[in-house]
């Protein structure tokens, strides 16, 4: 089995930002970086220290080619490729399947389970790495070099990926969401955000030791219909904050007393 040692990079967004440096720090060989955005790809390919990719049409010098572009964009920027590439065609993402890879390519999935901002740094070896290919050698090559930055390594179908990626969409895009409407609720009562922090890690630190479910608090557990009917009052009829208040609070209501509110 031939190794990975050169990888090319299209799409030079978030998550080729923080990948392709981590790569070239373990040794491998960034052959080229292409991106529609030439200003951000001459940025990465500086950083990495690797020439631009003119024309995706043409085969590709790697062993990976990995596509780090939208969801909506690993569909046609794969079919752009040339069926004469012998490099692993791979992308990164969790919700699109590996079958939007053209099947006359040696396609795969690369795909970091992590949130990705411009300006935090990664800890690589806390990222699991869910991986996807269509013969053994391609899984193992996949697995090599997500093993070199990380020990958490996961051999997942397309299918199981989708439901990962929605379980992830929970737990950090909507769990974010409501860590906005905190503030919000405590900016508008001129409280400042920080004491919630403690509140915040310990209720992280919990679902860590334990499934969420015995970890659940608050007065829809308790059945607490005073302080309930407080909260609904205080958010007034009609604004967001009330209906997804209403909403969850009968989800845990229901599932702790197993009747409605």
């Amino acid at each position: 089995m031939k190794g990975i040692k050169r990888i090319a990079i299209v799409g030079p967004g978030r998550v080729a930002n923080h990948l392709a440096p981590a790569f070239k720090e373990q040794g491998i060989t960034i052959t080229g970086i292409y991106g529609r955005d030439a200003e951000e790809a001459t940025r990465l390919s500086k950083k990495v220290e690797s020439p631009i990719i003119g024309d995706i049409g043409k085969p590709i010098g790697a062993d990976l080619i990995l596509l780090c572009v939208s969801d909506d964009s690993i569909a046609e920027i794969a079919e752009q490729l040339s069926p004469d590439n012998k490099a692993i065609v791979a992308h990164t993402s969790g919700a699109v399947p590996m079958s939007a890879i053209p099947d006359h390519l040696r396609r795969g999935v690369f795909y970091p389970l992590q949130s990705f901002s411009a300006d935090k740094k990664i800890v690589w070896e806390n990222v699991p790495f869910c991986i996807e290919a269509e013969s053994d050698d391609d899984v193992n090559s996949l697995g090599s070099i997500a093993e070199m930055l990380s020990s958490k390594i996961y051999i997942l179908s397309s299918e199981q990926r989708k439901s990962l990626h929605l379980a992830a969409v929970f737990a950090n895009n909507f769990a974010n969401l409501m860590f906005e409407f905190s503030e919000e609720l405590l900016e508008k009562a001129g409280i400042d955000r920080s004491i919630l922090h403690p509140l915040i890690l310990e209720t992280a630190n919990k679902v860590l030791m334990q499934k969420a479910s015995q970890s659940q608090t608050g007065p829809a557990s308790r059945g607490d219909i005073e302080t309930i009917k407080a909260h609904r009052e205080l958010l007034g009829e009609g604004s967001n904050f009330r209906v997804i208040y209403d909403l969850l609070t009968q989800e845990i209501y229901d599932r702790n007393h197993h009747k409605k509110l």
